[in-house]
């Protein structure tokens, strides 16, 4: 074992401020835990040339070396090891540099040496000092970490001339090594030892201070994951990484804690993107720009035929659905308050920021840059196009790659509140760097006026991969660019892809997975319902498939698209009667995608093409966004995050391993309906003396956290000694739920498990009787409806919540309704009926007609046909199908309005004809299954 100590000096007297030492005391405290102490403090030089024998001394070179011990209550040890540190400084707290374990061949070595003296500052004037100029002794410490010296590396060196102070620091290092238990030649990896030094992990893994972390924008796809999802993986005996699930949990429990006190401006960004074919600006782009509504030839939807329910007026088209959002509880986040512009009597936006594509299309732009010639083009138009307004904005930032181009426009009164603006690209096409195709972007840090809050704002421009059948190119496209489209930035990311994406404009390239003459059908088909038209064709988009299936772009948000495609059009003899080109199948090629975050709140207000801007292929596309911006005083906010982190600093704290109080540990929810939600909560208290964190574990890896038909919230969080918060269980059964349960045992019951990150595990048991519907099942339990009911209305107005929650109880308990006969003549009560069987036929597991029938009922020219047609359904369809349509054919008796017929149809034509969403096959039109509906019922 070697020396501890080699100590080659004479003490001589010097002098030292206890002022300057108590202040470096009390800085190191500021950033111990409280299981852990200081033992002695040194002030001293950091050395960066041992070799030199009078270097100066700088101020940037001021360390504190502090010895730090940790005694655990339970294993009954002390551990210790030195903090290097840089000192506090102004607006900064002190900085953890390195730590150092004490044991095993841990060594200091110091000796006598004459260094200059150290200028920091005018000595005061009754100090017994030497001149500034002369010498005085002090003496060299050199540190030997007991891991040892890799390679040629030399051992770190200190200067002092506090002798008091290094007698003690000196003294405490030796006392230190001597308790240490760790056996000989042992050298420990403090960042994954579960056995010594694992109270070090913290400050090791503490990569980012609070104040950085109030700066360094995240990873939006991340951030926005749930808390829990980013966590480490563990189980009931399978114990995850806690001490890096506390880092998680911390950062973002002060950070939320902090933004408390921000208040919120509200800026408008109006985003545009085009793919001009290689074309300079020929038409007026004032509308574009401008976003003003167009009136003209744009291939626009076809008018709404009678047959429509929305020609109904104020009835709506299908009461089924307005009742199920009633029912529903809803799964969102509550909406933040309003907040106010901050310009409330400027309408105009703040920014423009505008995406070209295909700038340029000559084989020499794929090789070599042309200038800036064809930017210089669309920017003027697009200033001409502001027209009066234009002398409110300029040019702030772009970045061309070839055919990809951004620019950044923004209000002259506004341009010195952008600061920190960055630019960059990527090409990801011939061998990933030529820039036919890639992606450019730009980053702008906004502070908006009087305040000192700033918002990160990032802008991309992207275009993919093209043609039909590339859609696996594309996803891997945006995987590339997500790693190689990287902002220089001043700190170091904590990882690749430490940037966000909160406003991309793209010409992404996605097609539409339907056969070229289906899709160019349904478009022009004026049996199809306006409304259904576009939602039944995105079923089939490339990209909203990408991000179902997590290939690419999940996380991202897109406004409802109302708008045709965009792609791609043909002047002359070689379009169809919408515009579009006969050898390219329509497509939204063209989107606005965005990324909100927890701390500014991104909300579409508009998302539309404009087709009578002719010029190219594609058809431009615009989207106005309001966006929060922080509207505070970045100084007190800092202040704000390091108070709220110094609460939490303690989290590893293991003195205390039964921290959290859990008030019941057994939740009877009773009998359990469907679309009967329960609430129940439980109350967590910490009854420590310092902060706890916590999250629900599964009982098994491959479990979920909760049973299918209960949710948890919050699943994660921190509190404060003597702090307490509710945690809620909601058990419910949905129409999807449903179908799993009625197959299942009644009994339902299970177990969560509450893990107190470093601490002790509580258990909630829970269970509810589950009262098996006739909702969300098969045919053969349909209940028919007793009595005749005459209402007009019935089918198509929603029935009333409670009145449908009583037929529904008793169509699965079996008892009486309870209404008697003389009721039915409230008009509420049919209705009620109405909304319950519309409500049950959509439950079913499969619809009444298969899927697979659906192409050949639209085929179907009579009634003789239609009827032969059911000979292929299954014989307890045939008998609801027949029920059913004999019913409405009953009501229809009874109604003298022309068009009733055709309403009804309309209505439940979507629901016995259900298309399921994960079928390939091309989509039948509303109106043509509301055709063969009518053979029956009219």
């Amino acid at each position: 074992m070697s020396t501890l100590f080699l100590v080659c000096f004479s003490l001589l007297p010097t002098t030292f401020s206890t002022f300057s030492m108590s202040n470096a005391l009390a800085d190191i405290r500021e950033l111990l835990r409280s299981t852990d102490e200081v033992k002695a403090v040194l002030e001293a030089t950091l050395i960066p040339n041992p070799s030199d024998a009078e270097p100066d001394e700088d101020a940037g070179n001021k360390r504190i070396l502090a010895v730090i011990s940790h005694k655990d209550d339970w294993d009954l040890i002390e551990e210790g090891c030195i903090f290097v540190c840089k000192p506090k400084s102004a607006g900064h707290e002190s900085d953890i540099q390195r730590v150092l374990p004490i044991y095993g061949n841990f060594a200091i070595v110091m000796s006598q040496m004459r260094r200059s003296t150290l200028e920091l500052g005018k000595a005061p004037t009754k100090a017994p000092v030497e001149s500034s100029s002369s010498s005085r002794s002090g003496f060299s410490i050199s540190i030997t970490p007991a891991e040892g010296l890799q390679g040629t590396a030399q051992p770190a060196v200190f200067f002092t001339r506090n002798v008091p102070e290094l007698r003690q620091f000196v003294a405490e290092c030796r006392r230190v090594r001597e308790v240490s238990d760790v056996e000989a030649n042992v050298v420990i990896n403090v960042a994954q030892s579960t056995t010594h030094f694992t109270w070090l992990r913290p400050y090791i893994l503490k990569q980012i201070s609070p104040s950085l972390l109030a700066l360094i924008p995240p990873d939006l796809r991340q951030a926005n994951k749930p808390l829990n999802e980013r966590l480490s993986t563990s189980s009931a005996g399978q114990a995850g990484d806690d001490h890096a699930d506390i880092q998680l949990i911390r950062e973002e429990w002060v950070r939320k804690q902090a933004r408390k006190a921000c208040s919120k401006g509200r800026r408008s960004i109006r985003y545009r993107t085009f793919n001009v074919n290689g074309k300079l600006p020929s038409q007026d782009l004032s509308s574009w720009i401008q976003g003003v509504k167009s009136n003209d030839t744009q291939p626009v939807l076809p008018p709404v035929k009678n047959m429509s329910p929305l020609s109904m007026g104020e009835i709506v088209r299908n009461p089924f659905d307005l009742l199920m959002r009633r029912n529903s509880i809803s799964k969102s986040e509550p909406r933040e308050e309003t907040v106010d512009p901050v310009d409330p009597d400027d309408d105009d936006p703040d920014v423009f920021v505008l995406g070209f594509q295909e700038l340029d299309l000559s084989t020499e732009a794929l090789i070599y840059s042309l200038g800036t010639a064809r930017e210089d083009a669309w920017v003027r138009a697009t200033f001409a196009s502001l027209g009066e307004k234009a002398e409110k904005y300029e040019k702030l930032a772009s970045k061309q790659l070839v055919g990809m181009l951004i620019v950044a426009i923004v209000k002259k009164a506004l341009k010195a509140c952008f600061t920190d603006v960055k630019t960059t690209s990527a090409g990801a096409g011939i061998l990933g760097v030529m820039g036919n195709k890639g992606a450019t972007a730009v980053r702008l840090t906004f502070t908006p006026p009087g305040s000192t809050g700033q918002t990160v704002l990032t802008f991309v421009n992207a275009h993919l991969a093209a043609f039909d059948e590339m859609v696996d190119k594309r996803n891997q496209d945006f995987q590339d660019l997500s790693k190689r489209l990287v902002f220089e930035v001043e700190w170091p990311p904590e990882d690749e892809q430490e940037f966000n994406y909160p406003l991309p404009t793209l010409d992404l390239n996605y097609r539409v997975d339907i056969p070229d003459l289906e899709l160019r059908r349904i478009l022009r088909d004026d049996e199809w319902y306006s409304s259904e038209k576009i939602p039944t064709l995105l079923r089939y988009d490339q990209l909203i498939k990408a991000q179902k299936f997590g290939k690419a772009f999940v996380g991202f948000k897109e406004a409802t698209i109302s708008h045709s495609p965009t792609y791609r059009f043909s002047p002359g003899l070689g379009m169809d009667t919408l515009g579009y080109d006969l050898k390219r199948k329509p497509a939204w090629t063209d989107r606005i995608l965005f990324i909100p975050s927890m701390t500014c709140r991104v909300e579409p207000l508009s998302y539309v093409a404009y087709p009578q801007i002719t010029m190219s292929d594609h058809r431009p596309v615009a989207a106005d966004f309001s966006v929060d911006v922080d509207s505070i005083n970045q100084e007190q906010y800092v202040e704000t995050l390091k108070k709220c982190y110094r609460d939490v600093d303690h989290l590893e704290g293991t003195h205390e391993r039964k921290g959290l109080q859990v008030d019941n540990s057994f939740l009877d929810f009773g009998v359990l309906r469907y679309e009967v939600p329960q609430v129940k909560a439980v109350k967590v208290t910490n009854s420590s003396k310092g902060p706890c964190a916590f999250r629900f574990i599964p009982v098994q890896n491959d479990q979920p956290i909760h049973p299918e038909w209960l949710r948890v919230s919050p699943q994660t969080g921190v509190l404060l000694p003597d702090e307490s918060l509710e945690v809620t269980f909601t058990a419910h059964v949905t129409n999807h739920i449903a179908t799993t349960l009625n197959r299942r045992p009644t009994d339902l019951s299970g177990t969560l498990i509450l893990h107190t990150l470093l601490g002790q595990d509580h258990f909630v048991a829970v269970s509810a009787e589950y009262e098996r519907t006739c909702f969300a099942n098969t045919l053969g339990y349909l209940t028919q409806l007793p009595g005749p009911i005459r209402s007009e209305n019935i089918f198509l107005e929603p029935g009333d919540e409670t009145n449908v929650q009583k037929i529904r109880e008793c169509l699965d308990t079996g008892d009486e309704f309870p209404w008697a006969p003389a009721d039915t003549k409230d008009p509420h009560i049919p209705l009620a009926f109405g909304s319950t069987l519309l409500m049950l036929l959509d439950s079913l597991t499969d619809p009444v007609i298969p899927g697979i029938l659906h192409s050949k009922c639209v085929e179907m020219s009579n009634r003789d046909e239609a009827f032969e047609l059911l000979d292929a359904v299954h014989p307890a369809a045939v008998n609801v199908w027949i029920s059913v349509t004999a019913f409405l054919h009953f009501i229809l008796k009874s109604v003298s309005k022309e068009d009733h017929a055709e309403q009804l149809a309309s209505v439940f034509a979507l629901i016995l004809l259900r298309d399921d969403p994960r079928s390939l096959a091309p989509p039948i039109s509303p109106a043509k299954k509301a055709k063969f509906l009518l053979y029956f019922i009219s």
